[in-house]
């Protein structure tokens, strides 16, 4: 008789764990069925340097993508402003694709050396602050978001005519 009790316990803790197990697997299941979920957002703007490069000032700009899909840039209308006065402006063309939650770097001709007499006369012992903002349109999916980014430039030890 003790052999029968015994056997009885066994199939009650089984099914019970099977039932565990399933009520698991349903709550897995389940939340597989909700689909990913898609972000949009406005990509990040930052300048990584600003370089004298054959007489002309290039901005290495780095934008980095939020959103969950893929991003096809169109083109960045810009402006560049040191300590509050405009100093340049311009449309940048891109044909760019920023994969999902990814970033990328566009290289921004801000003008000739003589066009912007403010970088060349910055020394190490001062700073610049500027602000580089405009609007970037997006072509798939159709948008257009406002970016701003606002730092102060210091020349780059040991690489004259690069500031960051």
């Amino acid at each position: 008789m003790p052999m029968f009790t015994r056997n009885m316990r066994t199939p009650t803790r089984m099914s019970r764990f099977a039932a565990t197990l399933l009520v698991f697997a349903l709550i897995a299941l389940l939340g597989a069925c909700g689909g990913q979920r898609r972000f949009l957002g406005p990509p990040g703007l930052s300048v990584q340097e600003i370089e004298l490069a054959n007489g002309r000032y290039v901005a290495r700009v780095r934008l980095d993508s939020p959103a969950s899909m893929p991003l096809v840039l169109q083109s960045f209308d810009w402006k560049l402003s040191f300590d509050g006065a405009p100093a340049a402006s311009g449309m940048l063309p891109l044909d760019l694709t920023l994969a999902p939650e990814a970033g990328d770097i566009v290289r921004i001709d801000l003008g000739a050396e003589q066009d912007l007499p403010t970088l060349a006369s910055l020394n190490s012992a001062q700073g610049l602050a500027y602000v580089l903002e405009g609007e970037l349109k997006i072509s798939s999916p159709s948008v257009r978001y406002p970016l701003r980014y606002a730092g102060r430039l210091r020349p780059t030890p040991g690489k004259p005519g690069s500031f960051r």
